[in-house]
């Protein structure tokens, strides 16, 4: 053991409490020894293994590493781990370092955890799916059948008052912090600023004043850290730095390599993997861009969102206590310390993040129900189980099935499982091919952006050993599948066809079955939302949307996009949906053409999986005639006949109605337009067949001529005047009526002027030879007694061959 650390003079304390109480609530800072040093304070205190459950493979290794180093054994003698694809453990093993997803996998096959004496739940603030399961199923399990065993709950920050009513019998501890002292500055960049510029700009800074260590650089992905590396390159050759990477997807040598001392000072750049949990050597310096990305899953839209989003003051305090660990450090800060003031505590946990299929299914198949620390969000939960439904992995009160529990037995989502479970009883060849593609399915968020998407062709390029496009993680999860089919066996059918597993991968993801809208690529899925397909050449017709990502950040706007899709034949979907697969006949309106077209389409589920020509039928004529007519209506298109003749019509028949109420004159609502226009487009599928046709008739038709002579009679259109000429009515709908014509046509007309009855007045409008105003007036008498003599003398000047009484 390490006497010197933090932890170590609470070691009769905890050891006392966790045996008391037999569940402890431990919090300690980074750097205190909780992660190495505990695990073996519980040796022997209890009958059966220690397991210390880890959120990472490259921390379950290195702590097991480190802990058998303090106890002089080999590594996977005393003391061992087992993580996904790895397993360092023997007969004599006491101390197992686990990932999460393995201890799950092994709570699942046995879920009273025999020969297992305590559990530790180490960093549990990540809030894992796995972590919150993992949780609910011991606390489930001290409360009954297994009330021997002893459960830690770790980590440097901790929910205290939600664990506390959570788990009311544990104990709790607390350790307190001995870090060295952290200077730490804040160093804002330019807004939208890249943050690979703000860390070349922070390592500058520190290298003017002196480097006494390494620097530790955040950044939020593997795409940040590419960028950093090649930014970072000159100045650390000019420093004399080796520089390095750090993150999940690594192979284990080269994280290894990160993780021993070196000789010479180091710039590490990292994702959050180095937050907690492992010890990076020399470490004095950080730098922090402040950022991370985000996983999420919309459930009411049905997609994964990948967003870049400032981290809060929980991570930003963790990665800041990484210089000081050893000795007195610096942290650079890569945000003002206004932005700090807006971060949040801590980051919700996953369970109210994160599509939760497989949570349900594997709580389902549990010997008892369990409660959680915090419950999943409804709407999230039932998308889980309609989906696990569709898989018939859930009967109909939510209790797993056996085709549930056979997927339960391979380590991926229950999507994918059921896409192995049918290539199972198709043969080995096309369980071979199922498991390349689950396991580039998996691994899809690793890929290069811009890449290769196309699932069958990544699978080809795995099987053939070509891994341009295929994250290194692919070939051990296609190594791992493959050895699951020789213990699940299988194998016994003829092998099937593409066309046979095309449609396996259909009946798991039928809603992401997307049809491409014109000739770009650019998809609509059978519920209406659109998605875009990047960096393909010739884009499919036809697809399954399997990975769709909304991805937003550095100033952007989001954006829905397929990472990885499957192109399908209207035929397979045909095959495998009979019963939701039908011809029908469609008219719709084309925007591009301005033409209704008619055709007919093979439909699954309203998505358009293929077309042909239509044969005429009759009722088209009235189909045709509907699209204008709510076109038209609803104002999305202005019908070409609408002109101020058919404008002015419209209003003495809405005046008439204001005036006449008995008459039964329509409103001229959308909904009369409808009816109108209805008529008046029927058998014209195009914009210029329509322009041919005139309004006013098919408005007078839908008025009747009854209603049409009243309206004449009440609001004419026009008047004659004393000077035998026509004077036109102006109508409108909350001010007088106006009759205009030029002066002379009024002359000896006097008084005033009403219609409908005295109810509407009437403005004359009085305009010179050249149809300009002059005067308006509602009293004719009182413009030639008043107005008039002084309009003679400016009319005489400008027009003296006109006669001017």
């Amino acid at each position: 053991m390490s006497q010197g650390l933090p932890i170590h003079p609470f070691r009769e304390r905890i050891v006392s409490e966790t045996a008391r109480a037999g569940c402890l609530i431990l919090t300690a800072p980074t750097g205190s020894g909780k992660s190495t040093q505990v695990p073996q304070f519980l040796l022997g205190q209890s009958p059966g293994k220690v397991l210390v459950l880890q959120p990472r493979r490259i921390a379950a290794r290195s702590l097991a590493a480190r802990v058998a180093a303090e106890t002089k054994t080999g590594l996977g003698e005393m003391i061992g781990y087992q993580v996904r694809f790895d397993n360092r453990c023997g007969p004599r093993t006491q101390v197992v370092f686990q990932t999460y997803g393995v201890f799950i996998q092994q709570m699942l096959k046995d879920p009273l955890l025999p020969g297992v004496g305590a559990v530790l739940l180490d960093e549990f603030h990540e809030r894992t799916l796995e972590c919150d399961l993992a949780l609910a199923w011991l606390k489930a399990l001290r409360r009954g059948r297994r009330s021997d065993l002893r459960v830690l709950v770790m980590s440097a920050t901790l929910d205290d008052a939600a664990l506390a009513g959570y788990l009311p019998d544990a104990a709790r501890v607390d350790v307190p912090g001995r870090l060295f002292p952290v200077d730490v500055r804040h160093r804002p960049g330019d807004a939208g600023g890249r943050p690979e510029e703000g860390a070349l700009s922070a390592l500058r800074d520190l290298a003017r004043e002196g480097l006494d260590g390494s620097v530790l650089v955040f950044m939020p992905g593997l795409r940040e850290i590419r960028r950093a590396l090649t930014v970072l390159g000159p100045c650390c050759r000019e420093q004399g730095l080796e520089l390095h990477s750090l993150h999940g997807s690594m192979g284990l040598a080269e994280q290894q390599a990160v993780l021993e001392p070196s000789p010479r000072r180091r710039v590490i750049v990292a994702t959050n993997v180095a937050e907690t949990g492992l010890t990076i050597p020399q470490v004095t310096m950080v730098i922090d861009s402040g950022l991370h990305r985000v996983a999420a899953f919309d459930a009411a839209r049905g997609i994964n969102t990948l967003y870049l989003a400032r981290i809060s003051l929980g991570n930003a305090a963790q990665r800041a206590g990484r210089a000081g660990r050893t000795a007195p450090g610096r942290c650079v800060r890569l945000w003002s310390q206004a932005e700090e003031a807006g971060l949040a505590a801590g980051l919700a946990p996953e369970v109210l993040r994160l599509e939760l299929s497989a949570l349900r299914l594997q709580a389902a198949s549990l010997p008892e129900a369990v409660d959680w620390l915090t419950p999943p969000q409804e709407a999230a939960w039932d998308a889980a189980e309609r989906s696990l439904a569709a898989l018939k992995a859930l009967d109909a009160a939510g209790r797993v099935t056996p085709a549930g529990r056979a997927l339960l037995r391979y380590p991926a989502p229950p999507r994918v499982a059921a896409v192995l479970e049918s290539a199972l009883a198709m043969g080995p060849e096309a369980y071979e091919r199922a498991a390349a593609m689950a396991a580039v399915f998996e691994t899809a968020g690793d890929r290069r952006p811009g890449g290769e998407a196309d699932l069958a062709a990544l699978a080809e390029d795995l099987e053939a050993g070509n891994r341009e496009d295929v994250p290194r993680e692919a070939a051990e999860v296609f190594r791992q599948l493959r050895r699951l089919r020789g213990r699940g066996g299988g194998g016994g059918a003829p092998d099937a066809g593409a066309d046979a597993l095309a449609r396996a991968w259909l009946a798991a993801f039928a809603d992401r079955l997307a049809a491409r809208e014109g000739e770009g690529a650019f998809y609509r899925l059978s519920d209406g939302r659109g998605v875009s397909l990047t960096g393909v050449k010739d884009a499919p017709a036809l697809i399954l949307a399997l990975d769709v990502r909304e991805r937003a950040g550095g100033g952007q706007a989001r954006q829905t996009g397929v990472n990885l899709f499957l192109a399908l034949a209207p035929e397979s979907v045909a095959r495998a949906f009979p019963g939701d697969c039908s011809w029908t006949p469609v008219a719709e309106f084309d925007e591009r053409s301005r033409r209704v077209v008619k055709e007919e389409r093979l439909l699954f589920r309203g998505l358009a999986l293929a077309r042909r020509a239509a044969a005429a039928r009759k009722e088209d004529r009235k189909t045709s005639a509907d699209l204008w007519a709510e076109k038209f209506a609803s104002g999305e298109l202005r019908h070409p006949g609408l002109d101020e003749r058919v404008l002015q019509f419209v209003a003495r028949i809405r005046l008439a109605r204001r005036f006449y109420p008995d008459m039964g004159c329509p409103a001229m609502d959308a909904d009369d337009w409808r009816l109108i226009y209805g008529e008046v487009c029927a058998g014209r599928n195009s914009l210029k067949d329509i322009e041919r046709v005139s309004l006013l008739p098919g408005i007078e038709g839908y008025l009747g001529r009854t209603l049409t002579d009243f309206i004449g009679r009440v609001l004419p259109a026009t008047r004659r005047l004393p000077s035998g000429r026509m004077g036109r009515f102006t109508y409108h709908e909350s001010q007088p009526a106006e009759l205009a014509a030029r002066l002379g046509d009024f002359i000896k007309m006097t008084g005033t002027l009403s219609l409908c009855e005295g109810r509407l007045p009437v403005t004359f409008d009085i305009r010179a030879p050249n149809h300009r105003t002059v005067q308006k007036t509602r009293d004719l008498s009182s413009f030639w007694a008043n107005a008039y003599p002084e309009i003679k003398k400016e009319m005489k000047r400008r027009y003296p061959r006109h006669p001017w009484p």
